[in-house]
């Protein structure tokens, strides 16, 4: 396996910080802070998600698969709930030496994330950050997007970073609140 070069991980590096810093300040004009939700917004919470799983870092062959996974969490106060998120991502093939001749060698990577989920209000929609560890550190970002009380879709991208593996995944939830 390379390694991931020093250009994306100052990219990693620089989106955390951004990330981080937008999670722990009370927010601006642009992005404030949520106010309480509603009985049907706080507590717990599944999900479903389909997304397209990206990955650098290792030989040069296709590198993207189809992921699933499901998720559950509890919106526990007016900002901040704790998510996980399990499943699995599709087939990724990359192109290595094996026994000195060139070979696809594809694989399957479970997909788990443990998560501290900050939440902000802008209007009708509810963007957030998320942070913790997982297959490696992992950020992500999306919009919640409400209806019919307690639904919610979700677009959303995750990024993971491990030693020698940069990863993302682009993907659209559906939310059901209890």
């Amino acid at each position: 396996m390379g390694s991931t070069p020093g250009s994306a991980r100052s990219v990693i590096a620089g989106l955390l910080a951004i990330m981080l810093a937008a999670a722990v300040t009370q927010g601006t004009a642009h992005a404030q802070s949520a106010p309480p939700p509603s009985g049907s917004a706080m507590g717990a919470y599944v999900g479903v998600s389909v997304g397209v799983y990206f990955e650098t870092g290792e030989s040069r062959g296709r590198t993207a698969g189809i992921s699933i996974s499901g998720i559950a969490g509890d919106q526990f106060n007016d900002r901040w709930a704790m998510q996980g998120e399990f499943g699995r991502n599709g087939e990724v093939c990359n192109r290595a030496t094996v026994n000195n001749k060139p070979k696809n060698v594809c694989h399957r990577d479970p997909l788990f994330s443990l998560d501290a989920v900050r939440r902000f209000e802008a209007g009708s929609v509810r963007p957030y950050v998320a942070f913790g560890f997982g297959m490696g550190q992992h950020v992500g970002t999306g919009v919640e997007v409400p209806f019919g009380g307690q639904f919610a879709i979700v677009p959303a991208v995750d990024i993971n970073l491990l030693p020698d593996t940069l990863s993302a995944r682009p993907k659209l939830a559906q939310l059901v609140r209890f």
